[in-house]
């Protein structure tokens, strides 16, 4: 009896903590998978790094002894040029034969990638097994005749068993220009082009099954209406205001400020005459020497020491000149006429000197320029 054949689907291919095998750029990552002398490979991505993930679809037709020896799961970077491309780790999917206990049904795999028989990664991938063939094992149906009354009906039909009708199966003969093993296109009853691979062992002319693909029930998600919330009007409480005692301000004192003038006399001062405040007492000056105005600005540059207090001088006489207003005297006779050449003669006496000319006080002042005396 024929094998099946059987096809296996990897998809959510994964890699994580791959190696780096550029010093300066990310990792270009694809994946091969290999069994024996079949392989199939991912498109890599371009600066993928360490961690990637593939939206590829990988698939693979594998035999019983394929499913029992493991498929290679192999890392690399992809490189320009003419060398070769670089090896990242390698790993192995096990355990595939468990997938013929539920075909159809994805399962997901991991493995260890291994570089120079160190762990450098990790790798995960779903794998999904089926029978493109419609060569899937089926249970065997018990006969309503009895085991002895099946055995005489299979030999009355030449040794051919009735396949039971099913919903998810057609039968379909084969062409005369094909054999067991090819490819052909067929439609199914809902106008679907299949393409499907005949059975080994199946001559031209000869029925086989094919599994029709069962129809996709869309869930139409339910509404569930949901209850509307009316807010309640909040009430906010109002701040009472408590009403603070009135202080009564004390009566304001007018401040004399001058002499109260009433023009109109209606009684209210209709201006202030404001009177010149007392001055402070004066404070008698601090004896400390006798003091000189060396630039002439009105301020003492520096003092002249002095050992006892300077001896108190009378202000000095009013000078002016005197007081004017006699008539001036009367001349008996006319002056003489004087001849060429003569002087003029001088009337009176010259004006009298006034008064005496004022005291020195104090010392002179010194030379400008000389260093000041030294005082003890």
């Amino acid at each position: 009896m024929s094998e099946a054949v059987k096809k296996l689907t990897i998809t959510e291919i994964e890699c994580r903590g791959l190696r780096s095998a550029d010093f300066l750029t990310n990792n270009d990552v694809y994946v091969v998978f290999k069994v024996g002398t079949k392989k199939a490979k991912t498109r890599y991505i371009s600066g993928g790094g360490k961690n990637v993930k593939f939206r590829d679809v990988v698939e693979l037709n594998v035999s019983d002894a394929d499913l029992d020896a493991g498929i290679d799961f192999t890392a690399y970077d992809y490189d320009v040029g003419p060398d070769p491309d670089d090896l990242l780790g390698v790993g192995k999917l096990t355990r595939l034969g468990e997938l013929k206990k539920t075909p159809g049904t994805p399962r997901q795999y991991d493995t260890h990638l291994m570089y120079k028989g160190k762990h450098r990664g990790d790798a995960t991938c779903i794998v999904t097994l089926t029978y493109p063939s419609g060569g899937e094992p089926q249970k065997p149906q018990p006969s309503s005749l009895g085991a002895v009354g099946g055995q005489i009906f299979n030999q009355a039909m030449g040794g051919q068993q009735p396949q039971p009708a099913s919903a998810d199966f057609m039968t379909v003969a084969c062409p005369a220009n094909a054999r067991g093993g090819s490819q052909v296109i067929v439609q199914a009853p809902d106008g679907t082009r299949l393409q499907v691979v005949i059975p080994a062992g199946v001559q031209p002319g000869q029925q086989f099954r094919v599994p029709l693909p069962k129809p996709q029930v869309v869930v139409q998600p339910q509404v569930v209406a949901q209850p509307q919330v009316v807010a309640q009007p909040q009430v906010v409480a109002q701040p009472q205001v408590v009403a603070q005692p009135q202080v009564p301000r004390p009566a304001t004192v007018p401040v004399a400020v001058g002499t109260a003038v009433d023009v109109n006399g209606d009684g209210r001062a209709d201006y202030y005459v404001p009177h010149q405040p007392s001055a402070p007492p004066a404070r008698p000056p601090r004896a400390v020497g006798t003091a000189v105005d060396v630039d002439g600005d009105g301020r003492a540059d520096y003092y002249v020491h002095h050992h006892q207090q300077p001896p108190a001088y009378a202000p000095p006489p009013a000078y002016g000149p005197p007081a004017y207003g006699a008539p001036p005297p009367a001349y008996a006779h006319a002056p003489p006429a004087y001849g060429h050449g003569q002087p003029p003669p001088q009337y009176g006496q010259p004006p009298p000197q006034y008064g005496q000319p004022p005291p020195q006080y104090g010392q002179p002042p010194p030379q400008y320029g000389a260093p000041p005396p030294r005082y003890y």
